[in-house]
């Protein structure tokens, strides 16, 4: 290999840029963030180190559903809805007193 070879291959080493990694924990109820950057064993080292000092990863939150599960009831009748053959909508397929189809939807 050339001398010349050689410093071109120097020259693209010293140009790559090293990783960067953020590491998010919890360390007695406090949130925690350490950035750092590397290659993936000193990833390693960072985040046993941070578990030999007790940190734990973050919780997930729970994902709540805006919506319940299974068809809306009806608040007059109190019996659940029909879905409508629009996606996502939902009719009462009961009658009134007066014989006429509950107007509520949902």
């Amino acid at each position: 290999m050339s001398e010349a070879n050689a410093k071109q291959i120097q020259a693209a080493a010293a140009a790559t840029k090293p990783a960067r990694f953020t590491i998010t924990a919890e360390l007695d109820g406090f949130p925690v963030s350490v950035e750092t950057e590397g290659k993936a064993d000193s990833l390693r080292a960072i985040v046993d180190r941070l578990k030999a000092i007790g940190a734990i990863p973050p919780q997930k939150a729970a994902i709540v559903s805006a919506k319940p599960a299974g068809a809306p009831v009806c608040p007059v009748h109190n019996t659940p809805m029909k879905a409508s053959r629009k996606p996502g909508s939902y009719f009462c397929p009961r009658q009134t007193e007066t014989g006429e189809y509950c107007p509520r939807k949902a």
